[in-house]
């Protein structure tokens, strides 16, 4: 089934505020099983969104409508959509009553507009609103279905999950399901990515492999259209092989919201032992991901921020002219930072991170050049890049690949 999302709301077209519905109402109706090939935004204008209700009843057979629901004279949505469907507008009871409730509760004075709020229309199911005032709605129209959402993403989030997945299934039943599965890559562009996967993607049926650019790495979703998650499960188990003959060396982990330092601190957790990190033009930035994980001080007991040539003399025990006149961007030194780094810390492990994140060059080295250097129980290794983008990526590059050289080494 077909289902096409209209948000309302003239800041959103704005830019006032971003339109975060939109992208979580996909992901759900996705996986309800619903096909998503539309997505509108208009203000708060009864005329311009008649045109666009109208367009979209044409071509889908659900119709989400979000925001317009408040007290307010620009929240048109319901009175609009009753328009256009030729029913009238209704107070619902029990959201006219939870209406009441709240401002005698709060202890505050209720003007007349709020019972706006506890309008539906006629011959619709109202969606009570557990997380905000403004109640929403189902209605159905011959062949077209149309949902009503609040605009707060809290109230609508919460309405989602409580009210309409039950009635979605229920009036609009659909068995066919979606599975997802996200892998993530680091090492590998995504056009590099794309050029090894094209015969895949080319081919692409059922699964289908989708690939999205992150900030110095890069996320496949493979998704199935099956009848059970086990079926679906099965099905990604043969994509994800296909995908990892040609790819798996730049593999490092499952999960839409999965990050490099949460592989390394589990990792760690995993095998007993323990991280120090010294840190040069990342600035702490490297320290502050680690410590963002809760539970992670069981292996990152501190570290070292080096900015300053100076600083780093003094943790290398050697004079800044001494330094300077060796040189700070290499190897040599990248490798010592990490070896002291792990005797005064006294820890298993330490990263070392130096290099020119600009704005200009440094030592006749570009900017992007990234010297990382990795201690462990019996070695040191280190690794020279180039990231020839801006600032604030260079900085970001460096502290994921400064982890993954320790995710290869700890797996």
């Amino acid at each position: 089934m077909k289902a096409e999302i209209i948000a309302v709301g003239t800041e959103i077209l704005l830019g006032q505020i971003v339109n975060t519905n939109a992208a979580y109402l996909s992901q759900y109706l996705t996986n309800l099983g619903f096909d998503i090939y539309h997505q509108e935004v208009v203000g708060d204008n009864e005329e311009r969104l008649l045109k666009v209700l109208d367009e979209a009843s044409k071509r889908s057979d659900l119709v989400v409508v979000c925001g317009g629901l408040g007290p307010t004279e620009d929240d048109l949505t319901k009175q609009t959509v009753a328009k256009y469907v030729g029913k009238p507008l209704v107070y619902d009871e029990e959201a006219l009553a939870h209406v009441i409730d709240f401002f005698k509760y709060s202890k505050k004075p209720m003007t007349e507009n709020n019972k706006q709020q506890a309008l539906t229309i006629e011959g619709a199911k109202t969606i009570q609103n557990n997380a905000g005032l403004a109640c929403g709605l189902f209605y159905e129209k011959k062949r077209t279905r149309y949902l009503l959402l609040p605009g707060p993403p809290s109230e609508m989030k919460a309405m989602a999950e409580d009210g309409v997945t039950p009635l979605l299934r229920e009036i609009l039943p659909n068995h066919t399901k979606l599975v997802s599965r996200y892998l993530r890559f680091i090492g590998i562009g995504e056009s590099r990515l794309v050029t090894y996967l094209k015969e895949l993607i080319d081919n692409q049926t059922n699964p289908t492999i989708a690939p999205y650019a992150k900030s110095n790495e890069v996320m496949l979703r493979i998704t199935a259209k099956c009848e059970s998650e086990e079926q679906g499960n099965q099905m990604l188990d043969v994509m994800e092989k296909e995908i990892n003959q040609l790819v798996g060396g730049y593999f490092y982990g499952y999960g839409e919201n999965l990050t490099m330092e949460e592989v390394v601190v589990s990792l760690l957790k995993e095998k007993q032992q323990t991280l120090t990190v010294v840190e040069g033009l990342t600035g702490g930035l490297c320290q502050n991901r680690l410590t963002d994980i809760p539970g992670s001080s069981s292996v990152y007991p501190g570290g070292f921020i080096t900015y300053s040539t100076k600083s780093k003399a003094d943790l290398l025990g050697l004079s800044v002219e001494e330094l300077e006149s060796k040189g700070v961007y290499n190897q040599q030194t990248v490798e010592q930072l990490a070896i002291q780094g792990s005797n005064r810390m006294k820890t298993d492990y330490a990263l070392a991170i130096i290099g020119i994140a600009g704005p200009t060059n440094e030592e006749d080295q570009p900017v992007g050049t990234l010297y990382l250097a990795l201690k462990t129980p019996t070695t040191v290794l280190s690794e020279t890049m180039i990231i020839n983008r801006e600032r604030d990526y260079i900085r970001d590059g460096a502290v994921k690949h400064a982890f993954n050289l320790l995710r290869k080494h700890l797996e």
